[in-house]
């Protein structure tokens, strides 16, 4: 039943069905993204003029992942006052990339780099609202910290194929396959900002696939969790890194199980003693999150490990208050 579900997803965002109490996605042009959500709160993500170049939608929030002329251009955007921008200057602070909240809207940078972008200057955002978490690429390679997401329920995943300053469309293919998004749409698909090249589309193929040329507007739905599930049965045991790490009060630990399973999830401190148990029951296959709570817990190093009967595995979270 779940692919069902994606082909109904699909033909409606294709058609464009979009209504007054809609989110959606407004591609502007390159990278520029316009995010309106059901509730009215406009985003900006990257403004440059692109070929429908139409930022009078007054925004509550601007992104911007790097400096570069055709990511950065915030005065063309018409702004309410209080009119939130956050910069790559902001979310990523000596290699600790920062989580924001704006009137209940999540905001989590993300890394972002390659040969044409230091790490340290530029950033990818993940943004939560209504049940959808779109993440924005940035400009950058197929990074390591992609697996980060995975199993990290993205609904949405943005990704730069111009395969000039960014991914080829082979690699953004490799890393939409990484990320395991419900979609994964092609952005900055040409070096000149104004094109959108039909070229290195067509070959951007991963199976989840939809495309967003310049000027269109789509519907964002959240796709069914379990239908979600249903198409994902994992091959393998696997933990995954929290995300967000570094992290100020929560984050969340994803892990993959291929059997029914008794599962124990435990967090530790620095000199290795239990700090909480979050899992300890059996749970079905499939892949799983658990969150952890730490706002009585003081800054530091912590550990989390995954034991499913033989299998064990841990790894590093940060606490930064």
């Amino acid at each position: 039943m779940a692919k069902y579900y994606i082909i109904i997803f699909l033909i409606l965002l294709k058609a464009n069905l979009i209504n007054a109490v809609s989110d959606s996605l407004h591609n502007i042009g390159h990278a520029s993204m316009k995010i309106k959500t059901a509730d009215g709160k406009i985003i900006y993500i990257d403004p440059f003029q692109g070929v429908s170049a139409d930022y009078s939608d007054s925004a509550d929030i601007i992104l911007v992942t790097h400096s570069h002329g055709d990511h950065n251009q915030v005065s063309l955007v018409t702004q309410k006052p209080t009119c939130t921008i956050i910069s790559y200057t902001q979310s990523n602070i000596n290699g600790t990339y920062q989580s924001f909240n704006v009137d209940g809207i999540k905001i989590y940078s993300v890394a972002a780099y390659n040969q044409n972008h230091p790490k340290n200057e530029c950033v990818g955002y993940v943004i939560e609202f209504n049940g959808i978490k779109l993440y924005h690429a940035g400009d950058t390679g197929n990074i390591p910290e992609m697996a980060d997401l995975a199993y990290s329920n993205i609904t949405y995943a943005l990704l730069p194929c111009d395969a000039v300053f960014n991914m080829t469309p082979q690699e953004a293919t490799q890393a939409a396959e990484i990320i395991q998004a419900d979609f994964s749409i092609p952005i900055h698909t040409e070096r000149t900002p104004d094109d959108y090249n039909e070229d290195n589309v067509a070959l951007f193929t991963p199976i989840n696939r939809l495309l967003v040329r310049h000027g269109e507007t789509i519907a964002l739905v959240n796709a069914s969790t379990d239908a979600k599930n249903e198409t994902k049965v994992p091959l393998s045991f696997k933990l995954y890194q929290s995300y967000p790490n570094p992290f100020n009060p929560n984050t969340t630990i994803n892990f993959s199980i291929p059997t029914s399973s008794f599962v124990t999830l435990k967090i530790f401190d620095v000199n290795g003693k239990e700090v909480t148990t979050i899992v300890s029951e059996q749970i079905p296959a499939g892949n799983h999150s658990k969150q952890w709570n730490a706002i009585d817990m003081p800054t530091g190093v912590y550990f989390y490990r995954l034991q499913v009967g033989s299998f064990k595995d841990t790894k590093k979270l940060i606490l930064l208050k």
